[in-house]
């Protein structure tokens, strides 16, 4: 089945984890971009053995080890700068911030100079700090799980963030239990591919000068909300998908996310990992008197692990134990995926043959924009 599957370098339901590509020996797997610019991997059959191990370890092909949250909580850092430098209640760097400081190692995602969005292994506070914030696109994962291996072996502590099929994929990878290591999933509703969001930003690029960078939530202009920032040069402008950002628009409409979001087993209260965190945006209704203007994270503690570790940040944060149910209501990816919609199905074409202004003419009507995350 692998050998048929990696083939044709297209099958749909790849999540795209890089799990395969990293277990293989024979470096027999590669992962390449098919035309809407998504990775997927390819066999090279001449280097292939046949041992399997990729079949064995694919998300796709296996049921996944899974919990369900033990605890939920809705949390925000006290810490107020880095509150605002986050996209929801800061509760990334409460985590992080505790394992640097324990001499252990983060890996998460922050976009390189190339505006590239990678995940990277680092002790470094300050590369630490470009993993907050959302990057509203897949990621690339190149080399990371065996990078995080060898750290675990060597006894480091090393805490991984990633959306929950990265989350499968490394353990997946690892085929063993470490206890150093701390898993922690978000809640997503997809991914567009990496080739778009570069078009987008050498369109923006065009129209107004060099994007030096691009935050899609942006708390210190717009407040908790669904707004960001671009960076032209020395110039900063608002960009939002109610009224200017047509990548960011198409995003918040599910338009553009790889083919497998939309039948995502991940989307659901079984949880891979030892944390989920994400936006709690129904806290107003669950705690009333709440002052939640700088953002709130909900935090599904999944496993005994997760447990202990957010005991250990407690101190950090302010807190409030809450329902799953509660949790649920505020993100409808944790009941089920996101629905495609009809403009999925040629939007990569269009973009690629029309170009983002022609589409932009026809596609983009931010007045129809719903709430968040559309079901």
């Amino acid at each position: 089945f692998m050998t048929k599957y990696l083939k044709n370098g297209s099958a749909g339901d790849c999540y795209g984890c890089y799990a395969c590509e990293q277990i293989c020996f024979q470096h027999a797997i590669l992962m390449k971009e098919n035309e809407e610019g998504f990775i997927y991997p390819v066999l090279n059959v001449d280097k292939c053995i046949d041992c399997g191990l990729c079949a064995k370890i694919c998300p796709v092909e296996n049921i996944s080890s899974v919990n369900i949250p033990i605890k939920v909580y809705a949390a925000q850092n006290k810490n107020i700068s880095v509150l605002l430098d986050s996209s929801s209640g800061g509760l990334f760097s409460a985590f992080a911030e505790q394992i640097v400081s324990d001499g252990g190692y983060v890996v998460g995602c922050i976009f390189n100079e190339k505006l590239k969005a990678v995940h990277v292994l680092t002790s470094n506070k300050e590369i630490v700090e470009k993993m907050r914030g959302s990057k509203y696109v897949q990621s690339d994962m190149g080399g990371i799980y065996s990078q995080i291996k060898a750290y675990l072996i060597a006894d480091h502590w090393v805490l991984f963030t990633g959306t929950p099929c990265q989350v499968d994929g490394l353990k997946r990878f690892l085929r063993n239990d470490y206890e150093k290591l701390i898993t922690i999933d978000l809640i997503c509703h997809g991914v567009p591919s990496p080739l778009l969001l570069s078009d987008y930003l050498k369109s923006a690029s065009e129209r107004r000068g060099e994007v030096t960078d691009i935050r899609f939530r942006d708390k210190k202009r717009n407040g908790w909300c669904s707004q960001g920032s671009i960076r032209y040069n020395h110039k900063v402008r608002t960009i939002s998908p109610f009224n200017s950002s047509y990548y960011y628009y198409y995003y918040l409409r599910n338009s553009v996310s790889r083919i497998c979001c939309y039948s995502c087993k991940y989307s659901s209260v079984k949880r891979v990992s030892d944390i989920t965190i994400g936006d709690y945006w129904n806290i107003e209704k669950v705690k009333p008197k709440i002052n939640s203007k700088n953002g709130y994270s909900v935090c599904l503690i999944n496993t005994i692990r997760g447990n202990k570790f957010f005991d250990n940040i407690k101190d950090k944060l302010y807190y409030y134990e809450t329902t799953l149910e509660d949790a649920v209501k505020g993100n409808g990816n944790l009941s089920s995926p996101c629905h495609m919609p009809e403009a999925r199905r040629d939007i990569y074409y269009r973009i690629k043959k029309e170009g983002w202004t022609q589409v932009d003419k026809t596609e983009f009507k931010p007045k129809k924009v719903l709430p968040f995350i559309q079901k």
